[in-house]
């Protein structure tokens, strides 16, 4: 039977809070303005308008899909990150807000360093959220985004396209550094790693647990594998002075910095995200 928007937020808003699902209410709303096409400002401009029943199935069926624990941003296939869409897929990790910190701290040393064309590579690239962004915010920059899967490349290919930006950007099939041109040197080496150790996958939020891809998320070790061989291979094709930036998972600020060699780093900085937590390490060789 037909229902207005306001009875069918309701109603759905019901079914995502009896799911345990956080943000039940913006998700419905969110939901609705994907499936109706239209923003969320719409919704509320016109409550009283009947939805078709064609409208409600499939609406209900995107409900559904949320309750069972599928994150928001796979269902919609999009994701915002320093002001640009991104697509998203269960190929990739859903970019975060404290990975922009990575970029806002590249463009800084860039303009502080003076660096008219700097090489820039994003290692674990995924959606090809930091890679995309950079290339955009620094138009003279040579990027190169490399990961080790085949299907993580195909989206971050799609990212490149969707902003014009696919002939500023290389893209490599590698693990980590593995294939990088040996003749290439960088001014910055960037990644987002996978940190989440082995025994701290159960206590993950069950949307980043059940749908994320693991090997995006964890090393299947102490969360510290990946760290510890950037800092191994990450000197050889850096250019003297070049940085290496990282996230980092909670709780892993100081193991990090004490795998950093002062022989091999002039410089290690713990940035801080927006609750005061350090995330991100920044290395210079």
């Amino acid at each position: 039977m037909p229902a207005t928007i306001a009875e069918t937020l309701k109603l759905a808003s019901e079914r995502l809070r009896a799911a345990s699902v956080p943000s039940d209410v913006l998700d419905a709303q969110t939901l609705l303005a994907e499936a109706l096409d239209k923003d969320r400002t719409y919704l509320i401009v016109n409550f009283n308008e009947q939805l078709g029943e064609d409208l409600l199935a499939a609406y209900f069926s995107l409900i559904e899909r949320r309750s069972a624990g599928e994150p928001l941003q796979y269902i919609t296939g999009h994701q915002q990150f320093f002001g640009l869409e991104f697509e998203v897929a269960p190929d990739v990790l859903i970019p975060r807000p404290e990975t922009e910190l990575i970029v806002e701290e590249t463009i800084r040393l860039v303009e502080e360093c003076k660096l008219a064309a700097p090489v820039i590579v994003d290692v674990g690239t995924g959606s090809g959220c930091i890679a995309v962004t950079l290339a955009r915010e620094l138009a003279d920059a040579k990027v190169f985004a490399c990961d080790i899967s085949t299907a993580a490349l195909k989206v971050a290919r799609r990212n490149a396209a969707r902003h014009d930006l696919e002939t500023r950007i290389e893209f490599i099939e590698s693990d980590l550094l593995a294939t990088f041109p040996e003749n290439l040197f960088a001014d910055f080496i960037l990644s987002n790693p996978p940190y989440v150790a082995a025994h701290e996958l159960p206590t993950l939020q069950r949307e980043v647990r059940d749908w994320e891809p693991h090997t995006a998320l964890t090393d299947n070790n102490d969360g510290l594998s990946f760290y510890r061989r950037l800092l191994n291979e990450a000197p050889a094709k850096l250019k003297p002075g070049g940085y290496l930036i990282c996230e980092l998972g909670y709780g892993q600020s100081e193991a990090v910095r004490a795998m950093a060699d002062s022989a091999t780093w002039s410089e290690v900085r713990l940035l801080d995200d927006l609750q005061g937590i350090a995330r991100t390490i920044v290395l210079r060789r």
